[in-house]
């Protein structure tokens, strides 16, 4: 596995959350074209019950902040109460510092903001891989 952020990881898991659909799409087009292997879901509650029903889980979470029924911050906090560990990247046209520390609070790795292009999803998505697998396995 390469530490270079020009030098795609391997086939990577992504899971979207969104609640736009237009969104998903694009964001799943997009990681695709990336390289990335991308399922997105239209709510917090969808993943949950994905997760719930897989052995398996992504390598990472692009979540969007604002959402219906289910905000970002309330699933990342469901998800770090029912301990499933995957970095999760936050993105939100909201660029307030305390957004960014609420989602940092919260375990969150990196929040971006709308609009997001693709170098910096690639590279955001490979820094925050890395650095989960080097905390789960230190040298």
């Amino acid at each position: 596995m390469s530490t270079d952020s020009t030098a795609p990881l391997p086939r990577l898991s992504l899971a979207i959350v969104d609640d736009e659909e237009l969104v998903r799409i694009s964001l799943r087009r997009l990681c695709r074209a990336l390289g990335l292997a991308a399922t997105a879901y239209a709510s917090g509650a969808e993943l949950i019950d994905a997760l719930d029903a897989s052995e398996t889980s992504p390598d990472c979470l692009l979540l969007d902040a604002h959402m219906p029924n289910m905000t970002g911050l309330e699933l990342q906090q469901q998800l770090v109460g029912r301990r499933v560990r995957f970095p999760t990247i936050v993105y939100s046209a909201d660029d307030a510092p305390e957004a960014l520390d609420r989602y940092a609070s919260a375990g969150a790795v990196a929040y971006l903001r709308k609009p997001i292009t693709g170098d910096q999803l690639i590279t955001t998505i490979e820094r925050a891989v890395v650095a989960a697998r080097a905390a789960e396995h230190p040298r």
